[in-house]
C-alpha cells in the first residue's frame, strides 16, 4: 500500500480471472521487489512484479542478502518507468541527496526495490551508511512520520501521483531533485537507472518539473512455469491491458 505494485497486482489478477477463468489466481502481498524475486526463485510464486535493478542484481548473484544467482527469474513484459521520489519534511533545507548526512531517512520497506535503489544513490553521492539514521519503513508510515516531524526524509519508488507522497506534500514536505554529476557517474555503473522527472503540478507546492531517476518495472515469472501457460498469460496480459492503464500511467 502506498506504491504502485499493490493496485496493479489486484487489477491484473482480476483481469486474469476474467480472461482465463480456468486458472486459480491468488494475490500474495509483499513488501516489494526483493521479496518478490525471492518468492519466484523459491517457487512460492509463479508471477511477480519487480524493478529492473533488483531483478538484474539478483539474477547475477549480487543481492547483498543472498549473493547467489537467482537463475529461475524470467521476464514476461516491461511495464513502465517508475520514478524515485525523495521527500524532505517541511522546513528542512535538503536540496540534494548529499544533504541527507546526519538526517533520519526512510529507505523503503524491508525487501523493497526502494531500499536497494536508495542505497545505490546515497553511496553515489558520497553518503555512507554510517552517516544517516536509516529506517526501513512502509511508504505510508514514512509519510506520516514526515508529517509528524519524526523523520527528515524518505525515498519512495512509485508511479505518480503516489498516495504516500501526497500525504507528505499536503503537509508541506517538498520533493528533492536527483540530478548532477553523481547521477551521470552512477548511470555508467548502473545503466538500469534512467533519467526522468515528476511533472509539475503533480503534488501540492510543486508547479515545476522535478528531475529524478527511475527504474523500469517488470512482470516476471519463474523459469519452471509451463511455456504454453506463460504464452497464454502473456497474451491475456495484453487483453487486460486497458483495465490496467490507470495504474501503468500513474
Amino acid at each position: 500500500p502506498g506504491a504502485t505494485f499493490h493496485p496493479l497486482g489486484e487489477r491484473l489478477a482480476a483481469g486474469y480471472r476474467r480472461v482465463l477463468p480456468a486458472l486459480a489466481v491468488e494475490v500474495q502481498e509483499s513488501p516489494g521487489s526483493v521479496r518478490n524475486v525471492r518468492a519466484l526463485q523459491g517457487g512460492t510464486a509463479d508471477l511477480g512484479f519487480a524493478f529492473a535493478d533488483v531483478t538484474y542484481v539478483a539474477f547475477v548473484g549480487r543481492l547483498a542478502e543472498e549473493p547467489r544467482p537467482f537463475d529461475q527469474l524470467r521476464g514476461v513484459a516491461v511495464l513502465q518507468l517508475t520514478p524515485l521520489h525523495l521527500i524532505a519534511r517541511a522546513g528542512l533545507d535538503v536540496r540534494s541527496i548529499a544533504d541527507l548526512r546526519g538526517k533520519r531517512v526512510g529507505t523503503g520497506p524491508p525487501g523493497s526495490g526502494t531500499a536497494l535503489t536508495s542505497d545505490i544513490l546515497m553511496r553515489g553521492y558520497g553518503v555512507g551508511a554510517d552517516q544517516v539514521a536509516a529506517e526501513a519503513l512502509p511508504f505510508n508510515d514514512a509519510a506520516r512520520r514526515l508529517v509528524a516531524g519524526t523523520l527528515d526524509a524518505a525515498f519512495v519508488s512509485a508511479g505518480y501521483p503516489s498516495e504516500s507522497v501526497q500525504i507528505a506534500t499536503r503537509a508541506g514536505a517538498h520533493l528533492v531533485g536527483v540530478e548532477g554529476d553523481a547521477v551521470t557517474r552512477l548511470r555508467t555503473e548502473y545503466p538500469f537507472l534512467r533519467l526522468t522527472f515528476v511533472p509539475g503540478g503533480t503534488y501540492p507546492g510543486h508547479p515545476d518539473p522535478v528531475p529524478t531517476v527511475g527504474v523500469d518495472s517488470l512482470l516476471l515469472c519463474r523459469a519452471a512455469l509451463d511455456e504454453d501457460l506463460v504464452y497464454r498469460l502473456t497474451a491475456a496480459f495484453f487483453d487486460v491491458l486497458p483495465t490496467l492503464s490507470t495504474e501503468l500511467e500513474s
